[in-house]
């Protein structure tokens, strides 16, 4: 295999030879995008070049973003992530990935495309009745880079990309979404409020977080076998959450810890 650096307007090539057209007799040349530094094409054309010689893969299908996405890469994150988490994937992939990049030959994205695109996200990615849009948080939209991130790794880690594009990237700063200051009630203002729903069917669910600090999914999730009235406490070993408007189950376990406890809170008084 051999290769060389080609310019085209602002962007750098490497453009990689590596067979021979049966048709033409002429040798097939394949032009990877390295984005406007010549010292990022000459570190593709590096790499092609050994992966040719190591038996590694090296990108020759052609796929589109869309397709890779959806067909290829969606199917196997099913088994290995949550719920919500593959939910969460999917909407963005859907709603925000596809439409503004799925044409795109997978191979050809370049780290300026994802640039624009997050900008684009940021002031216009949630398009309203009449026409009208506003940005996404900057939160959703970090989220977003992360996961192309991961499928841009997996990716070049299977020979269907040269390198992973989204690493030179530029994402929104974690800081700037920081949120303001938390507005939380005093003492006073949370027992005036049990006070007023005092007569409310869910106030023994009010009553159980605001005297433990549960999650609504995990009081929401328990069960009366949770809970062990001869010790005074209960288990959290469940959450009900919302996923495309359905109710799901989530396992708030983990691999290293069982599932954690809390105090029964004092009878309710009224």
């Amino acid at each position: 295999m051999r290769g060389g650096i080609q310019k085209k307007g602002n962007n750098y090539y490497a453009v990689v030879y590596d067979r021979i057209d049966p048709g033409t007799g002429r040798k097939r040349r394949r032009w990877v995008s390295a984005g406007p530094r010549r010292a990022d094409a000459e570190r593709v054309l590096a790499d092609l070049i050994r992966r040719k010689y190591d038996g590694e893969p090296v990108p020759t299908e052609r796929l589109t973003v869309a397709q890779y996405l959806i067909e290829r890469w969606l199917p196997i994150q099913k088994s290995r992530l949550r719920t919500s988490t593959y939910d969460s994937y999917r909407r963005n992939i859907e709603l925000h990935v596809v439409p503004a990049l799925g044409r795109r030959p997978l191979a050809k994205v370049t780290p300026e495309d994802l640039d624009l695109f997050y900008a684009t996200l940021l002031t216009e990615g949630r398009k309203k009745a009449g026409g009208t849009s506003r940005g996404l948080a900057t939160k959703t939209v970090r989220n977003i880079h992360l996961m192309l991130s991961k499928a841009f790794a997996d990716a070049a880690r299977k020979g269907l990309v040269a390198r992973n594009v989204a690493s030179l990237a530029d994402a929104p700063s974690a800081q700037a979404s920081r949120k303001g200051e938390i507005k939380a009630w005093d003492a006073q203002q949370l027992a005036n409020f049990l006070h007023a729903v005092r007569s409310h069917r869910l106030h023994p669910a009010f009553h159980l977080a605001a005297h433990t600090g549960m999650r609504r999914g995990e009081v929401l999730g328990l069960r009366w076998g949770d809970l062990d009235l001869d010790t005074g406490r209960l288990s959290v070993r469940q959450a009900l959450i919302e996923i495309a408007y359905e109710v799901h189950t989530s396992d708030v376990k983990t691999d290293t810890a069982g599932a954690p406890s809390t105090s029964v809170p004092e009878p309710l008084t009224c």
